[in-house]
Formats: C-alpha cells, sequence, structure tokens
C-alpha cells in the first residue's frame, strides 16, 4: 500500500456514514474497492482502518511469528482483532462505522482521518485528536532526535 498523505476533517452523518474523503480514495485508486477492516485503536481512544489485504498482512505476521501456546500471544491477538468489523464503501463512497465503535472513539458529529504507517488510517474524534497533538507536540523534538539522529550523537537517518 502506497504510503498515504494528508490529514482530513470530515462529518459523520446521523446514521454513522463517513464519507471517505476523495484524495485518499484517489490515492489509493483501485485497492479502495477491496473493502476495509476498522477496529478499536489497541493505543488510545480512536478507531483503526486497515484495507483488507493490509489487515490479512497483520493477522498473517502475527500467526508466523508468535508462539499462540504462549498466553500473553493469546491475549494480544485477542485484543488486536477485538471488535474487528469488515466495511465496504457505499454507492457514495461512505463507510458505515458501527455504533459501539463510535462509542468507543467518543466520536462526536466532527472527525478527523489521520493516515498512520504501516497500512492504518486513524479515525478520531476533531478535538480529541487536537488535543492528543498539543500532549505531544512538546516532546515532538526529543523523539525526532531519537528516530532521526542528531550531530550530538552521530547517528545519521536511513
Amino acid at each position: 500500500m502506497p504510503h498515504l498523505i494528508g490529514s482530513h476533517e470530515c462529518k459523520l452523518d446521523t446514521k454513522g456514514r463517513l464519507l471517505f474523503p476523495a484524495s485518499l480514495r484517489k490515492q489509493l485508486s483501485d485497492t479502495v474497492n477491496e473493502g476495509f477492516v476498522i477496529k478499536p485503536s489497541t493505543d488510545g481512544t480512536y478507531l483503526e482502518l486497515y484495507l483488507q489485504s493490509e489487515y490479512q498482512k497483520k493477522l498473517d505476521y502475527l500467526e508466523q511469528n508468535l508462539n499462540m501456546f504462549i498466553h500473553e500471544n493469546q491475549q494480544y491477538v485477542r485484543l488486536f482483532s477485538y471488535g474487528s468489523r469488515v466495511v465496504d464503501l457505499d454507492p457514495a463512497g461512505r463507510i458505515l462505522i458501527p455504533k459501539d465503535l463510535i462509542e468507543f472513539a467518543k466520536i462526536s458529529t466532527d472527525l478527523l482521518i489521520q493516515p498512520g504507517l504501516g497500512g492504518v488510517i486513524e479515525i478520531w474524534d476533531k478535538d480529541a485528536f487536537y488535543v492528543h497533538i498539543k500532549q505531544i507536540s512538546s516532546s515532538f523534538a526529543e523523539m525526532g532526535k531519537a528516530i532521526w539522529g542528531s550531530p550530538f550523537n552521530k547517528q545519521n537517518p536511513k
């Protein structure tokens, strides 16, 4: 899957449908018709949206790399896949977000779609996203040094 670009502010209609942004549909081109998997995030109060093929890659990775006789691995897979649903774009380009996932993510009418890495698209309540960004922005420079390196530790980005 290509790396998606751009944050998108969107609205959720009264039936829980999200009009998938045209610019994201364009970036995904033909793959957008394969359908998606939507699930609660395991990292916070937002939703994760994957192309079905990308979600299958995650499950394949877990199946190939985890010993399922280890209790913690079972627990992780259980939590990772909990609440997952297959959703498709309707003819108008909308995704129906299940009511329980709307409640999990505390989504109101205003949403923010934020592409991430690893094939995930995050769906946030818009206000919650901006609060989160404000909270983490103070440590952005330090995170950048740890990830990209700095002249002091002679680590070079790849």
